[in-house]
């Protein structure tokens, strides 16, 4: 539920200006405060840095208990409906009521969105499970911001890296010994070659795999067969994307942010 991707842009999370829950409604804050880190696809609020959505939800009294997902979430593409507390008792009752944001034009008129409109990427994720007689209904709005201001608006989830796995076979393995070390590795490092008339001979086929457990080479007498090594200067990166931007994006734009902070350690050594 933290992480929710949208349709139709990149930007980061959701970060409530305005939320009400009713009469029995839910007692605890802990879920809506996970809601700012839902990430949607995509100063002052306008139309080309906030996207606005809004969710209402009830339970009736005596029904049985009601999943919200992902798919409530309703898109406005007008901004903001929640006139804002100071202006509701207005003076002039003929000007217009002064909401939470405040667009020039409805986002739905915007080429980018014109005919890919805002909504969750998978509409199935949970968001709340409600019980007879409790409500939801609040407005949530998506801010743009970036991830060097604050985590909750970084795009990447998780990264890590290791270093390649080396496995290397300093002797031939055959026939009973190949079944055996085949069956050592629990992430199957090992495979097992058919030489014909009856022989096999065990070979490295996955050394990727290898997580450097060292079963294979628990035994002393199998440490004169195999070797493993890490090669020092080969790295394997992961990234993990919160689903803002696909992985492969994440990874050209912080190989483009790293090598503009290059030049200008050199410009500034030079």
């Amino acid at each position: 539920m933290q992480l929710l991707p949208m349709h139709s842009g990149g930007y980061s999370l959701l970060s409530f200006q305005q939320w009400r829950l009713k009469k029995y409604s839910l007692q605890t804050t802990h879920q809506w405060s996970k809601m700012k880190f839902l990430p949607i696809e995509n100063d002052q609020p306008n139309e080309k840095n906030t996207i606005v959505f809004k969710l209402h939800v009830h339970c009736k009294r005596g029904s049985p208990r009601i999943t919200v997902k992902s798919d409530e979430l309703k898109w406005l593409p007008n901004g903001s409906e929640l006139i804002k507390e100071s202006r509701k008792v207005a003076s002039d009752s003929a000007s217009k009521p002064e909401t939470y944001t405040s667009f020039s034009c409805s986002q739905d008129t915007l080429p980018e969105f014109a005919n890919n409109p805002i909504a969750p990427k998978y509409p199935d994720i949970i968001i709340s499970k409600l019980g007879p007689g409790q409500e939801i209904e609040l407005e949530a709005h998506a801010v743009k911001g970036m991830g060097k201001t604050h985590a909750k608006w970084s795009p990447v989830a998780t990264a890590w890296y290791r270093m390649l796995p080396e496995v290397v076979l300093l002797e031939e393995v055959e026939d009973d010994l190949a079944e055996g070390l085949k069956s050592k590795c629990p992430v199957n490092v090992f495979d097992i070659e058919d030489l014909g008339k009856g022989k096999k001979r065990a070979t490295v086929a996955r050394p990727r795999a290898c997580t450097l457990c060292r079963e294979c080479i628990r035994d002393e007498e199998w440490e004169k067969r195999v070797a493993i090594h890490r090669v020092k200067d080969h790295f394997i990166f992961t990234i993990e994307s919160t689903g803002a931007l696909p992985p492969e994006v994440l990874f050209t734009e912080a190989v483009k942010i790293l090598e503009d902070k290059c030049e200008r350690v050199i410009t500034e050594l030079s």
